[in-house]
C-alpha cells in the first residue's frame, strides 16, 4: 500500500539523487574547465616557444653563421642518440635540418631526411611540431615507420638520399655539422646535461659518401655556432623567462606562507634548510643526513633557484640573532660585487679578476673548490687550513642558462662558465648581450660557538637565473633586500 511515509522517503530519494547528480555535473564541469584552462595555457606556451624559435632563426641564426664562416649547417638526428637541443630548440627528435646561408640577412631552413612519422602500430599521435612551428621553408613529408617486406635495402641506403642534390645546389665552402673537437667538457663528465657528442660515426660516414669528395672536405664541426645560436637572446625569450620566473616566486612565498615550524617537513614544501650541523654533514638541508627534516626555530629556509630566503624565529625572538643578521649582510654585499662586475662584453677571465681584487678588499677569500666537493666533506676545519680562520671563504659557479624554444630553462655548458669549475675554453669566451645564466656561489662565514661538536661557520647558496647585460646584472626578478621572518 502508498503510504504518505514511502511516498517522503522516494521524495527524499529523488532529491537526494538531484543533488548528487547536480555535485558530479558541478565537480565534471570545474575539471572540465581546469583540463580546458591548463590546455589554454599550454597551447599559449607552444606558441610562445614557436615564437622564440622563429626569431632565433630571424635575428642570432645568420648572426651566429656569419661570425663563424659557415655556409650550410647541417643537424643529423637519430631517435636512438637523444638530442635535447635537436628536439626542442628545432622541433624533433630525427630527421636532417639543413640551414643555408644563400646571401642576404635570412637564412634558408630545410627539414629532410629520415623524419620519423606516424607508425603502423598506430600508437599515439604524430608530432606535427615542425609543421606547426611555423619556422622552415622547405619541410620533406615525414616517413611511415613500418618493416617492409625483405629486400636488398637497407635503412642506412636512405638516410641521407638526395642530400647531395641539396647540397651541390647551394655550394657552400664551409659544412658545419653537429661533433665536437674542442668544446668538450670536464674529465669525468657523464653528460648529464644532455648535450651529446653528435651524431654517430655511422652517420658520418653515410654523410661523406653521400656528399662525395667534394664537399665531404668542406665539412667542421658546428660546435662554435651551435653555442653561439644557443647563447644569443631575443626579446621575446626574456620576457618569457620574467613570466616563469615570476610564477615560480609566488609558488615560493606559497610555501614560505605553508610552514609551520616544528610541524612541516622541508620535502613537505619543496625547499631548502640551511642550519649549523656537526662536522662531515652539509648545512645545506638536500644531503645526507637532512632525510625529511622537521622545520624547527633558528633555520633558514631557502629556495635560492628564486633568491628567496627566510629565517624561522626560535621561541622568544622577535628578530634574527645577530650571526644571522651577519650572515645576511654579508650575502648582500657578495650579490652586489658580483651583480656590478659580471657584464655582456666581458670574458669570464676578466671577469674572475676584477671580483677577486674587489673580494679581496672585502676581507672574503675566492676559493677554487665547494666545501662539500672535497676531501674530507663538510670539514670546514680542515677546508680552512693555510687560509685565515676568521675570513668568509666564497667559492662561485655563475654557470650559463638556456631557454630558447625549450619547454622550460635548462642549464647550458656549451658557453662561457664565470668561476673557478669548467674547461679552461669556457673562460674565454666573451659574455653575449643579454647573456642567460645563474648567479651560483656558495660562502662559508666563520661562526664560533661555545659548542665544540657544532659547526664553527654558517652556510649559504645562491643559485637565481639572471640576465648580463653591458652595465651588469639584471634580475627577472626584483631581487629580495630584506630577510623574511616565519613565526
Amino acid at each position: 500500500m502508498f503510504t504518505r511515509h514511502n511516498y517522503y522517503m522516494i521524495l527524499s530519494l529523488a532529491l537526494l539523487l538531484s543533488f548528487c547528480s547536480s555535485e558530479t555535473n558541478q565537480s565534471e564541469s570545474m575539471g572540465m574547465a581546469m583540463t580546458n584552462a591548463d590546455a589554454q595555457k599550454e597551447g599559449d606556451l607552444k606558441e610562445l616557444n614557436n615564437q622564440i624559435r622563429r626569431e632565433k632563426f630571424d635575428q642570432v641564426l645568420p648572426q651566429a653563421m656569419k661570425k663563424n664562416k659557415i655556409d650550410m649547417w647541417i643537424h643529423v638526428m637519430r631517435i636512438a642518440i637523444p638530442d635535447a637541443f635537436g628536439a626542442e630548440e628545432l622541433g624533433s627528435t630525427s630527421g636532417v635540418f639543413v640551414f643555408t646561408d644563400r646571401g642576404g640577412d635570412r637564412i634558408e631552413r630545410a627539414v629532410l631526411g629520415r623524419r620519423w612519422g606516424s607508425t603502423h602500430r598506430e600508437r599515439g599521435e604524430r608530432d606535427t611540431s615542425v609543421e606547426d612551428s611555423g619556422s622552415y621553408d622547405i619541410i620533406r613529408n615525414p616517413i611511415r615507420v613500418q618493416e617492409p617486406v625483405g629486400n636488398p635495402m637497407i635503412e642506412y641506403d636512405f638516410r641521407f638520399k638526395g642530400l647531395r642534390e641539396f647540397v651541390e645546389a647551394r655550394d657552400p665552402k664551409r659544412i658545419a655539422v653537429n661533433f665536437k673537437l674542442n668544446l668538450g667538457q670536464w674529465e669525468t663528465y657523464t653528460d648529464f646535461g644532455g648535450a651529446k657528442d653528435g651524431l654517430s660515426h655511422t652517420d658520418f660516414i653515410l654523410l661523406t659518401a653521400e656528399l662525395g669528395n667534394k664537399y665531404a672536405n668542406r665539412l667542421v664541426s658546428s660546435e662554435y655556432v651551435m653555442m653561439d645560436y644557443i647563447i644569443g637572446m631575443v626579446p621575446s625569450e626574456i620576457q618569457l623567462l620574467k613570466k616563469i620566473f615570476k610564477d615560480r616566486v609566488e609558488h615560493a612565498k606559497k610555501a614560505f606562507d605553508a610552514i609551520v615550524p616544528g610541524v612541516t617537513k622541508n620535502r613537505e614544501v619543496g625547499i631548502t634548510l640551511f642550519s649549523r650541523r656537526s662536522t662531515g654533514i652539509s648545512q645545506r638541508g638536500r644531503s645526507k643526513g637532512w632525510e625529511n627534516s622537521v622545520i624547527q626555530g633558528g633555520d633558514i629556509v631557502a629556495a635560492p633557484s628564486q633568491g628567496m630566503y627566510a629565517y624561522v624565529l626560535r621561541e622568544g625572538e622577535t628578530e634574527p640573532p645577530p650571526e644571522i643578521k651577519k650572515l645576511w649582510s654579508k650575502y648582500l654585499k657578495i650579490d652586489k660585487i658580483l651583480a656590478e662586475t659580471i657584464k655582456a662584453g666581458r670574458t669570464p677571465r676578466e671577469i674572475i679578476q676584477i671580483y677577486k681584487r674587489k673580494f679581496e678588499e672585502e676581507g672574503i677569500i675566492v676559493r677554487d673548490n665547494q666545501l662539500h666537493m672535497v676531501q674530507p666533506k663538510n670539514n670546514f676545519p680542515v677546508y680552512s687550513l693555510g687560509f685565515d680562520p676568521e675570513k668568509t671563504h666564497l667559492s662561485i659557479d655563475a654557470h650559463g642558462m638556456m631557454k630558447g624554444a625549450r619547454e622550460r630553462p635548462n642549464e647550458n655548458l656549451l658557453g662561457p662558465r664565470i668561476g673557478s669549475l669548467g674547461p679552461g675554453w669556457t673562460k674565454d669566451i666573451p659574455l653575449p648581450s643579454n647573456h642567460h645564466f645563474v648567479l651560483e656561489y656558495f660562502f662559508y662565514m666563520p661562526s664560533f660557538t661555545s659548542n665544540e661538536h657544532e659547526d664553527q661557520y654558517l652556510f649559504f647558496w645562491d643559485h637565481e637565473q639572471t640576465i648580463a647585460t653591458e652595465s651588469g646584472v639584471e634580475y627577472l626578478y626584483p631581487p629580495q633586500k630584506n630577510l623574511i621572518l616565519i613565526r
